[in-house]
């Protein structure tokens, strides 16, 4: 049964605690849902720097190709399901 919605973590690439873009896109591949939201990455840290960075439009053209919906929410945006 395929999920309606997953949020993905896609920040792993210099902090090892999550899948990175390429990981989380074939994770996608994997889990076939209708709707996938990209969770914990370019996150804000000490004012200067952040953690966890990561290309969420790459992360989006890649899912995208695969054949499902992505959508990138801005910081504060809801989505209505």
């Amino acid at each position: 049964m395929r999920p309606d919605v997953l949020m993905v973590p896609i920040g792993g690439r210099s902090i090892h605690n999550s899948m990175d873009e390429k990981e989380a896109i074939e994770a996608v591949k994997i889990i076939q849902p209708k709707l996938v939201i990209p969770c914990h990455y370019n996150c804000p840290a000490f004012f200067t720097r952040k953690y966890n960075p990561a290309d969420d439009e790459f992360f989006k053209n890649g899912v995208t190709e695969a054949g499902y919906e992505c959508q990138i929410l801005a910081v504060n945006e809801a989505l209505t399901l």
